[in-house]
């Protein structure tokens, strides 16, 4: 008797249950001529797209004259800069959370759009797309890695190659569930360099894609590996930034 994939088997319920070009990805209005990759024209004037940032890492939060954020001035990072689509607000969050855990596997492309359209306004020249990797066996519960998803897509899209550099060898606490100050230490030792790559990253930028930039502890571990391999110069673009006015 053929084993049943039951992730599978969610997955084509999801579908049924929630048709991809036909309602709104972020509020679940249906669409019609003025909407706009899967979301809807409210959302569009709505949505927390951010504007005005830090210069450092693109947190959406109040500046003073030097337009750095108090994270940033608090931390010496291995990227050159990070930018975000999104403030990490409400609607952001849940389909965030719709992407990541309910297994809406098809928000990537939506979700990948966005970004697409912000790196084409941002001024640097990526050789190289990778993502931020996932432990083997949280990657093979969830499915998939929503991180790659959309780093693939915007690869394909943007004609870059895509490649993963680091694997994640330690399945360490969700960054999620830690303080700001416990998030830099979570995340040491735990992603390795692959190294065929070491050759390929030589003197080239990379741009790192993430779903949401808290602290930058993640991708800023990344960064440190991957600059240590050769690399000129790290990029970090993210649909949400979560920091905020958060306190550190």
């Amino acid at each position: 008797m053929k084993k049943i994939n039951f992730g599978k088997l969610k997955e084509n319920i999801l579908d049924l249950l929630y048709p991809r070009h036909i309602k709104c990805i972020f509020c679940g209005e249906e669409l019609n001529e003025k909407s706009y990759n899967d979301t809807c024209e409210t959302c569009l004037r709505t949505l927390p797209f951010i504007t005005h940032s830090c210069s450092r890492c693109g947190a959406p939060v109040a500046l003073d004259n030097d337009g750095v954020c108090l994270n940033c001035k608090a931390n010496n990072f291995d990227f050159n800069l990070a930018r975000s689509v999104f403030a990490y607000t409400d609607r952001v969050v849940s389909v965030v959370h719709k992407f990541k855990y309910n297994r809406m596997r098809f928000l990537y492309e939506p979700l990948a759009n966005f970004i697409s359209e912000y790196l084409s306004t941002w001024e640097i020249s990526p050789d190289i797309i990778t993502c931020v990797p996932l432990y083997e066996s949280k990657q093979k519960r969830r499915g998939y890695n929503q991180s790659e998803l959309m780093a693939r897509y915007l690869a394909e899209k943007s004609k870059i190659p895509f490649h993963i550099l680091c694997t994640k060898i330690v399945d360490n606490a969700s960054q999620a569930e830690l303080d700001l100050k416990r998030r830099k230490e979570n995340v040491k030792g735990v992603y390795k360099f692959n190294n065929e790559y070491r050759q390929m990253i030589k003197n080239k930028t990379i741009l790192i894609i993430d779903d949401v930039y808290t602290t930058g502890s993640t991708c800023n571990e990344l960064s440190k590996i991957i600059k240590a391999n050769g690399s000129k110069e790290i990029y970090v673009l993210t649909l949400a930034h979560g920091l905020g006015n958060q306190k550190l």
